[in-house]
């Protein structure tokens, strides 16, 4: 039956009902109420004349005066009660017979779907008009698993071709970079009267050296790539493995570190570290230590080559959340990458050696664990903040 008939014939029969049982109420009620007063009939004679009256006698004329007082007005209140409850038990019937399950089995099933979970099925259960909304959930569910299997196969497609076309490049790459450095060793073991004649000749030595230079580089330059790009096939598959770590220590070896990566920069690094609840000593953070390590050594490579004598690190822990600012007195973000945010491939100015996955590779990271990153320009220089979520709870 379709909502709305069975909505209306659930109230047709319960206010019949209602309607039964006031008209038999009442009629009880006037009943009782003649049956409780007592009456009495007086003759008397007036001068020939027979005079008949009637005349009430109640035993007790105070209760009987109240009881018929109450059955008045349960007269005019017992139907009020009766269509009143005739409403709430046709609500409380039509939620039960035709809205319960129905919306029981769609929430359920959003909150599986909400959680990545579409390995399930939705029964319609009916043909009304919820019947039909569950059999459209279930089909827009179908063709999410669908295209969600889809993504899941190209997605592992791609991760083997990519490793494919990373194992199968190195191998090419060794060769060429073999070959280059024995040409290399060829040419700077000529005898110099040879390398003159052969230059008075065909004027090759300085220009097959050059060559050869330019080869190697940019065969190093594929090879960093490759790497690079199987680096971000494997943080992808990462799992965060958050252990209990002592404030007071990770604050001295991310300083250590730090430090070492600088060392041979030439630049100098202010670094500190802050906690608003995490000033005991000896206080523990959930925390995976190697990639926030990971994080600040690409933050803090980043900073090197843009600072011009200035690195400021800062690493502060503040309501389960762990940041790590990074800043240079550099020339600052691309008004282009700030507004465009965070992407593979993207490079700042005169940044042609690298390919820009630094910061994405440190965005990756962060998601990973729960937090973000986040960039900005300072009056002087570009900042870098990186945010952990150090919370107990599952990634």
């Amino acid at each position: 039956m379709k909502c709305k008939k069975a909505l209306f014939t659930i109230a047709f029969i319960n206010f019949l009902a209602a309607a039964l049982l006031s008209v038999i109420s009442f009629c009880i009620c006037l009943r009782v109420n003649a049956r409780i007063s007592s009456h009495t009939v007086e003759i008397r004679m007036n001068g020939g004349s027979l005079d008949v009256a009637q005349r009430e006698i109640a035993a007790t004329p105070s209760r009987t005066v109240i009881a018929g007082e109450i059955l008045s007005v349960l007269q005019i209140l017992l139907p009020i009660v009766f269509f009143v409850t005739a409403m709430l038990v046709t609500a409380s019937l039509f939620y039960r017979l035709k809205l319960e399950e129905p919306l029981e089995v769609l929430t359920r099933g959003a909150a599986r779907i909400m959680e990545n979970d579409l390995d399930f099925e939705i029964e319609a259960g009916s043909d009304d008009e919820l019947g039909r909304l569950c059999a459209a959930f279930e089909t827009m569910r179908q063709s999410l698993l669908k295209n969600h299997r889809e993504l899941w196969r190209q997605t592992e497609e791609r991760k083997r071709l990519n490793a494919a076309f990373a194992h199968d490049l190195r191998n090419p790459l060794t060769v060429l970079k073999g070959s280059v450095k024995m040409a290399r060793q060829c040419c700077g073991e000529m005898d110099l009267v040879q390398r003159e004649a052969a230059g008075e000749r065909i004027g090759m030595p300085d220009l097959l050296t050059e060559s050869l230079l330019r080869i190697e580089s940019y065969t190093d330059r594929i090879e960093r790539y490759v790497e690079i790009m199987s680096q971000v096939g494997k943080l992808e598959e990462i799992v965060v493995d958050r252990v209990p770590v002592e404030w007071d220590k990770l604050g001295k070896e991310l300083e250590n570190a730090m430090g070492f990566v600088v060392s041979d920069s030439g630049k100098q690094l202010d670094f500190s570290a802050a906690g608003v609840n995490a000033d005991q000593k000896g206080e523990s953070i959930l925390l995976d230590q190697n990639m926030l390590f990971q994080i600040a050594e690409n933050l803090v490579s980043n900073a090197i080559r843009f600072a011009r004598l200035q690195i400021t690190v800062r690493l502060v822990y503040e309501k389960n959340m762990l940041s790590l600012e990074v800043a240079d007195d550099g020339s600052g973000f691309p008004e282009e990458l700030l507004k465009q945010g965070v992407k593979p491939f993207q490079k700042g100015s005169g940044d042609g050696e690298h390919f820009g996955m630094g910061l994405y590779i440190c965005d990756l990271l962060c998601r990973k664990h729960g937090g973000s990153l986040t960039i900005r320009n300072l009056p002087s220089g570009a900042c870098v903040r990186a945010a952990l979520n150090v919370a107990d709870r599952s990634t």
